[in-house]
C-alpha cells in the first residue's frame, strides 16, 4: 500500500534554517548504492524484470549513472535515478522512497507550485484538480510552466512512479508538486501559461507547510463510514483494509442500522482504498453474498535472506503466515521458490443482519492491492455489480512488501517478494479488473441513478 508522508519533513527540520545549499553524494557511493539497490531487488523480488527486459534496464541504468559528475551527485538527482530506477522495474509496490534527511535544508527553501492536475486525453495540456490559489481555479487548463511544456514535466514525474498506467496517473496527480522538485526543470517564480488566455499568470508558489497541507488535505479521510444519502440508499465508503476487530464492530453497527431502517439498496465505494489486510474484505462480503469465492488463488513466493530476516523480527508475520509456514521458508534455499496454492473457496457465513436488498461497488484507479483482490472476486463470482473504472493494478501482481536501507544514501527501498494469483488462477492474465458497468461519469452518482 502506497501512501504519501511528507509532514516528517518538519519533524526533522524543526532545528535547521533555511539555508539553499545542495546536499551531495560521493559518485562513488552514490553508484554504489545503486547497485546494492538493484541486486537486492533481484534476490528478492519473483520476477524484477516483468515489465522491462534486462537488458534494456541495464542500458538505462548506465544511461543514467553516466549523468552523475565525475566527484560527488546531488542527493536530488540521485534520489530522482533512484525513483526513476524503481519504477522501471516490477510493480506499484516496488519503489525507493524519496524521502533523505540530507534533503530537508533544500526542501525547506523551495517554493512549490500551487496546484495539481491530470493530463487531457490528449496529453495537449493539464486540467487542474485541485488548486490552493484563487487565480487558478479547478478546471484550469494548462499548457506549460516557465515555458516548459507541461505534458514533458507531467510525464517526467510520472517516471518515478511503478505500477501500470492507470496508477501511475492518479498516484502522480498526488504528488505532482512535489516530485516537479526532483525534476530540476522548473523553479519559483512561476509563470503559468494557460489555454486561450494571452497573458501568463505570475505565482511565487507555497512553502513546504502550506504544500504539506495542500497534498495532505485531502488523505485524511476514516478508514470506513457510513451515511444514508437520496432515496434512502446506504453509502459505505471503505478506504482501507485496516483494523480487523473495528471494522467488525463498525459492519455490525451499520447492518443493524440498515435494518433497522429498513433500507434496501445499498453502495459500496471503494475507489480510493489502496489496501491493507484482506481478511477485511471477507467480513464484508458475508454480509451482502451466499456465493462460495476466494479473493486470491494463491501466490508463489521468493525465498530470500532478506525477507527471512524480516520474518523473524516481526512477530506479527507468524501470527498471519503461521509458525509452520515460516519455518518452512527459513529452511528453504536463497533464490528457490515456494508455491502456495489453495484451491478452497470461501463459504460466506450469514451473520445477523444479512443485507438481502440490492447492492453496487464503485471502483477506480486508486483501488488498489487488498482492495484490489476484493474487485477481483466480486467480478470472477458475480457476487454484485462494479461500476466505475477499471482498478489500479493487474488482477495477478507482486505484494508482501520487504523493505531495506541503502548503506551511504540512507534511503529506504520498498520491494515485493511475492507473486500473487488472482481470483480467477490463471497466472497469465494480466489486465486490471474492469468493471460491469463503465461510466465517465462520477461513479457514485452514477450508481444512485442506476439502484433508482
Amino acid at each position: 500500500m502506497r501512501t504519501i508522508f511528507i509532514s516528517i519533513i518538519f519533524t526533522l527540520t524543526a532545528t535547521i534554517g533555511t539555508s539553499q545549499s545542495k546536499a551531495y553524494l560521493p559518485t562513488e557511493k552514490a553508484i554504489a548504492d545503486i547497485h546494492y539497490m538493484i541486486k537486492n531487488i533481484e534476490e528478492i523480488h519473483y520476477n524484477p524484470y516483468f515489465k522491462i527486459d534486462k537488458e534494456l534496464f541495464t542500458q538505462k541504468k548506465n544511461e543514467l549513472l553516466g549523468n552523475f559528475t565525475k566527484d560527488s551527485v546531488s542527493i536530488k538527482t540521485f534520489v530522482a535515478t533512484g525513483m526513476k530506477l524503481t519504477a522501471l522495474m516490477s510493480g506499484g509496490h516496488t519503489t525507493m522512497d524519496w524521502q533523505n534527511n540530507d534533503i530537508f535544508q533544500e526542501l525547506m527553501s523551495q517554493k512549490f507550485i500551487p496546484f495539481t492536475g491530470k493530463l487531457s486525453n490528449e496529453n495537449s495540456y493539464l486540467i487542474v484538480s485541485r488548486s490552493a490559489i484563487q487565480d487558478i481555479e479547478k478546471g484550469t487548463r494548462i499548457i506549460s510552466i516557465n515555458g516548459i511544456d507541461v505534458n514533458e514535466l507531467y510525464k517526467e514525474c510520472m517516471s518515478y512512479i511503478g505500477g501500470i498506467e492507470t496508477f501511475k496517473n492518479v498516484y502522480c496527480e498526488q504528488v505532482f508538486p512535489l516530485y516537479l522538485f526532483f525534476t530540476d526543470k522548473i523553479s519559483a517564480p512561476y509563470s503559468i501559461k494557460i489555454a486561450n488566455e494571452k497573458k501568463e499568470i505570475e505565482v511565487d508558489g507555497l512553502d513546504v507547510s502550506e504544500l504539506n497541507e495542500f497534498l495532505t488535505q485531502n488523505q485524511q479521510k476514516e478508514n470506513y463510514t457510513f451515511k444514508i444519502v437520496k432515496d434512502e440508499i446506504g453509502l459505505i465508503t471503505y478506504n482501507s483494509c485496516t483494523d480487523y476487530d473495528v471494522f467488525s464492530e463498525f459492519l455490525d453497527e451499520t447492518f443493524k442500522e440498515i435494518k433497522e431502517k429498513n433500507i434496501n439498496k445499498l453502495i459500496i465505494d471503494i475507489r480510493e482504498n489502496l489496501g491493507g489486510n484482506s481478511s477485511l474484505n471477507d467480513l464484508l462480503l458475508s454480509y451482502i453474498a451466499t456465493k462460495p469465492y476466494r479473493q486470491s488463488s494463491g501466490r508463489y513466493w521468493k525465498v530470500s535472506n532478506q525477507a527471512k530476516t524480516t520474518f523473524k523480527n516481526n512477530p506479527e508475520f507468524e501470527e498471519i503466515f503461521g509458525e509452520e509456514f515460516l519455518k518452512k521458508y527459513d529452511e528453504s534455499g536463497n533464490q528457490t521458490i515456494i508455491e502456495s496454492f489453495d484451491e478452497e473457496l470461501v463459504q460466506p457465513i450469514k451473520p445477523e443482519n444479512y443485507f438481502t436488498g440490492k447492492t453496487c461497488v464503485l471502483i477506480g484507479s486508486s483501488t488498489f492491492s487488498s482492495a484490489n483482490f476484493l474487485a477481483d472476486a466480486i467480478k470472477t463470482y458475480q457476487l454484485t455489480t462494479l461500476i466505475g473504472s477499471a482498478t489500479g493494478e493487474l488482477t495477478n501482481d507482486f505484494g508482501e512488501v520487504i523493505n531495506f536501507t541503502l548503506p551511504n544514501s540512507g534511503n529506504y527501498v520498498y520491494v515485493s517478494s511475492t507473486y500473487d494469483i488472482g481470483a480467477n488462477g490463471n497466472p497469465t492474465i494480466f489486465e486490471p479488473v474492469y468493471p460491469d458497468i463503465e461510466t465517465n461519469k462520477d461513479a457514485l452518482e452514477y450508481a444512485l441513478d442506476w439502484l433508482k
